[in-house]
């Protein structure tokens, strides 16, 4: 038997655990939880300064949202965030969040995600997933009314996204739910 083994052992479980510990992604669960990351991606440069306004309009008008920008390469990882429950908001084109929905064409690789509408925008629109919370929506879409970043809703939905139940309680003028 070796018994230099016995003197290494302990220094490799403590180096091991000691790497381990130091993995970052714990941290970004918890990270995701405290923000309100707002998504965007690279392959539409428009999404990105969007999503930089609307980040900067959530920080003034509703800071507890403590948003900031989640930048994707593509509007794949982007789906791919959103149906893991790893991204809630995001600022998209019609054309993809309509893809998202359905999970057809470059987005089948990930089924159908249950995109609601929270925000139409200059040239795109700010979607949410169903299970973002009714007060959220009420709150996020309020903050951007406030600022006047969204235009105001309508009775129709953009293509087939219907429009959040948050975001339409907002809309209709109703007050803030107190519970989802």
């Amino acid at each position: 038997m070796n018994r230099r083994w016995f003197l290494w052992a302990p220094a490799l479980l403590v180096t091991g655990r000691a790497v381990w510990a130091h993995t970052p992604f714990g941290q970004w669960v918890v990270y995701r939880k405290k923000h309100l990351l707002v998504g965007a991606h690279r392959a539409d440069p428009v999404t990105y300064e969007l999503a930089k306004k609307v980040a900067s309009e959530l920080a003034e008008h509703l800071p507890k949202s403590r948003s900031r920008v989640a930048r994707a390469p593509t509007a794949g990882r982007l789906a791919s965030l959103i149906g893991t429950d790893q991204l809630d908001v995001a600022v998209l084109s019609e054309a993809d969040a309509t893809g998202m929905l359905g999970g057809s064409g470059r987005f089948e690789p990930y089924g159908e995600i249950k995109l609601k509408l929270l925000a139409r925008l200059e040239t795109r629109i700010l979607v949410a997933h169903e299970r973002f919370p009714l007060r959220h929506a009420w709150l996020v879409t309020a903050a951007l009314d406030r600022a006047k970043t969204s235009q105001k809703a309508s009775v129709d939905p953009v293509a087939k996204i219907e429009w959040h139940p948050g975001s339409r309680v907002y809309n209709e003028g109703k007050p803030l739910p107190s519970s989802d």
